[in-house]
């Protein structure tokens, strides 16, 4: 039985973007372990020990049939292999990777605390996992939000981690055409996937797609276009469909026109459908 578990990853030293990657292919190679999601690297202040060089930081959703302290041996493994040795406590370090969440359970050992008991104090924790999880909550049912996360503040926003760009939220503009230099994209439509529905479960919001690149209009895909995802019964649940904000108002008003017009989708026809053709 697999579990759905939030990891934070973060380095100092060297090349901190090439360190991450490492570490996530690292975590993909485990056993019955899938990355289902990585948020936009974010870099932070140093906490803790203040005199060393700023962070970079992420959070990796994974789907893993690997126990909890279990993956937590396997994942302080991957950090030595990564280069890690001992060091000063929250000193500078080659990699470091957490258990911030596993599933609904908790746990209390001398080697092992889950939900991570710093989780919700620390914004470079904190931004990075409601980017790729708004909705996350704790075991208990209480929310993660960013007004209690007031250590080691986010200074900016480095990018995807390499390699994982399709699994980064709004990395699919590079399905979109020319976006005319906007560097702000908006939520036009959306779909929640549907078990029960299959691969038709966006065949309309693909069809909207479709209207608006005819139209010129450039879109992209939040977190990746439907049926292009990783593994389609895990994640996402929902997609978005986005536009760069000059062209949102044009775009909404063609896609309520399409919605009124009495028009017949043939799944066949849509492109970017499953068979890609």
């Amino acid at each position: 039985m697999s579990a759905d578990v939030f990891l934070g990853l973060g380095c100092n030293l060297g090349d901190r973007m090439a360190t991450l990657g490492r570490a996530l292919d690292g975590i993909a190679a485990l056993d019955a372990t899938y990355v289902l999601a990585v948020a936009n690297v974010v870099e932070s202040e140093p906490w803790g020990v203040t005199d060393q060089p700023a962070f970079a930081n992420t959070v990796a959703r994974v789907d893993t049939a690997i126990r909890a302290d279990r993956l937590l041996v396997a994942l302080k493994e991957l950090e030595v292999e990564l280069g890690r040795t001992a060091g000063v406590r929250y000193g500078p370090r080659v990699i470091d990777i957490d258990i911030l969440l596993y599933g609904d359970e908790e746990w209390e050992t001398p080697g092992l605390a889950i939900p991570h008991p710093r989780l919700a104090e620390r914004d470079f924790t904190v931004t990075p996992l409601l980017e790729i999880a708004p909705d996350v909550r704790r075991p208990d049912g209480s929310a993660i939000a960013r007004e209690g996360a007031t250590e080691g503040r986010v200074s900016r926003v480095l990018g995807p981690v390499p390699g994982y760009e399709d699994r980064t939220p709004l990395a699919a503009r590079a399905h979109a055409a020319d976006g005319g230099g906007e560097d702000s994209w908006e939520q036009v439509a959306s779909s929640q996937f549907n078990v029960a529905g299959g691969l038709t479960y966006a065949t309309q919001l693909r069809f909207e797609a479709s209207v608006l690149e005819q139209e010129g209009i450039p879109i992209a895909w939040d977190p990746l276009p439907p049926a292009e995802e990783y593994n389609l019964y895990l994640m996402p649940r929902t997609y978005k469909l986005l536009v760069p904000s000059r062209y949102a108002d044009r775009a909404r008003t063609l896609l309520d026109e399409v919605r009124s017009a009495p028009v017949i989708i043939d799944e066949d026809d849509v492109r970017g459908g499953p068979d890609g053709a």
